[in-house]
């Protein structure tokens, strides 16, 4: 048997920039080279265990997570969240006893309870939860001449409720059924795999019982996804390698994209659905090649996703949406200012972002490699990594939003013994192709640098550590996030210079 216990805590204040940012608390207007409101708590734990047997195992865990912290998008609020998780898993290997056709069978089992609370203040606000399980169930079948695999089942259930002021989403309920099959045929030069997943979904929008959210209405949607896959892999050398991939897919939209409608506060939006969306279907295509030699090694792999109707959102320029009850541009009241003209509500605009679908492509490269400089008692190797993607929407001719720019990095590792140390700069180019109404992301270069030394003490092992995180202080802002559109010009930036000190035990 194995048991297995684990434990976290940590506690953040305001992140460090290194620019003046201006924040607006209701407790007074200050600046500072601070994020505003992006202190966190956290703490988790976790407890778990097994029991093995000739034939397989059976264990079962329960963690638990909580975590209080700032939304940097409002000052004043604050988010107190909690996820629960219970496990089941089991294996029963070598059956004899149906005629030998199957190997083993897995299964797997999950429930998990999540719910988070908005704070004003001490105000509790709106409250979000989320209350899922999942169920998998996989067969090995013994081997068929060269061929390996297996099929399963996997069956999905997950309610979400959100009950305030700010609920952007109504109550809903989404089901999900899936078979699926992998196999795998071994050649003298590599193997050859197949895959496919057939699903039903539903997804079912239950309302809302506040009055005051009358908007959500009850509504079901069901979908067929079918997913498909060949891939190859090629051995051509003891060194060199090469594989493809060819794959159809099918998704369903979530239950936000098909009937959000409300103020999403974390991102400074107002989220609109559409019920009509249909499946996201794309064709995807990948080739790679890598290279392994000892301890030098390089790895290079290219693809192409071309969507049918790619699920976006996308900002509806030019339109403005009132938090309090999402009034189409409203307008602040000369003669009452903080109201709006027509409603006398509270003056709030958001900028309207509504899911669509769209012809879609996306291109692009990930490569990295190492290379060992010195070789012996002590060793220092040089890591590299480069990747980039290019987002369009073939419908409109727009680059799609928040697409990472292309990066690059390298790292030099040095280890003698139980010491080692690490330097590295990450370069993020210029996110300039951006659609309409998107700000740009400069361009930035950060560096990096930590040390570690492994020691025994009594039946532990300890890690010390230490890590440097944006050394010079180098100013950016992150290129995916929609807070650096709808926050600005007060957007948040990416973290400063920083400094980790840590010891992790583990016996």
């Amino acid at each position: 048997y194995a048991i297995h216990i684990d434990a976290m805590n940590r506690a953040t204040k305001d992140v460090n920039v290194p620019i003046d940012v201006f924040c607006d608390k209701a407790s007074g207007a200050l600046t500072a080279k601070r994020i505003c409101n992006s202190a966190s708590k956290v703490n988790s734990m976790g407890v778990g265990g097994s029991i093995f047997f000739d034939q397989g195992y059976l264990g079962a865990s329960f963690s638990g997570y909580r975590s209080n912290y700032g939304t940097v998008a409002e000052p004043d609020v604050t988010i107190d969240m909690k996820s629960d998780r219970f496990a089941l898993e089991g294996e029963v290997k070598n059956l004899k006893s149906l005629g030998g056709l199957i190997q083993s069978i897995k299964g797997q089992y999950s429930k998990t309870d999540y719910a988070h609370t908005e704070f004003e203040g001490t105000v509790p606000g709106t409250v979000f939860k989320n209350r899922g399980s999942d169920l998998r169930l996989e067969a090995r079948h013994a081997k068929l001449g060269n061929f390996e695999g297996l099929v399963g089942l996997q069956i999905d259930e997950s309610r979400f409720s959100a009950d305030g002021d700010e609920a952007f989403a109504p109550y809903s309920r989404t089901q999900q059924n899936a078979l699926f099959a992998y196999e795998e045929y071994k050649t003298p030069w590599g193997k050859l795999t197949f895959g496919g997943r057939a699903e039903s979904v539903k997804v079912a929008s239950l309302g809302n019982p506040n009055p005051a959210l009358a908007k959500f209405v009850p509504s079901q949607r069901d979908f067929k996804p079918s997913s498909y896959a060949v891939g190859s892999l090629w051995n051509l050398t003891p060194q060199w390698q090469l594989t493809g991939n060819v794959a159809y897919t099918e998704r369903a939209p979530k239950d936000y994209e098909l009937y959000a409608d409300g103020p999403h506060i974390a991102t400074r939006a107002y989220e609109v659905g559409d019920n009509t969306l249909g499946k996201e279907r794309a064709t995807q295509f990948d080739l790679g090649v890598a290279w392994k030699s000892a301890f030098n090694s390089f790895a290079f792999n290219a693809y192409t996703s071309n969507f049918k109707n790619y699920i976006a959102l996308v900002q509806s320029n030019g339109v403005t949406r009132n938090q309090a009850d999402g009034e189409v541009n409203p307008v602040d009241d000369p003669a009452n200012p903080g109201f709006s003209t027509v409603t006398g509500l509270d003056f709030s605009p958001l900028n309207e972002f509504r899911y669509v679908q769209t012809r879609a492509r996306f291109t692009g490269f990930e490569a990295s490699g190492n290379i060992r400089l010195i070789e012996g008692a002590s060793s220092l190797d040089l890591g590299l990594r480069a990747d980039k993607v290019q987002a369009t929407d073939l419908g409109t001719g727009q680059p799609l939003s928040r697409i990472p720019p292309m990066r690059l990095g390298a790292t030099l590792k040095y280890a003698s013994g139980l010491f080692g140390a690490n330097v590295g700069v990450d370069y993020a180019a210029g996110q300039t192709r951006i659609p309409v109404g998107d700000v740009a992301a400069a361009a930035n270069t950060r560096l990096n640098a930590g040390v570690n030394y492994r020691m025994k003490a009594g039946g532990a092992s300890l890690l010390w550590y230490a890590r440097l995180d944006n050394i010079t202080n180098r100013l950016a802002y992150s290129a995916t996030s929609v807070l650096t559109t709808t926050a600005f010009p007060n957007a948040p930036p990416l973290p400063g210079r920083s400094l980790k000190l840590g010891l992790q035990t583990s016996f």
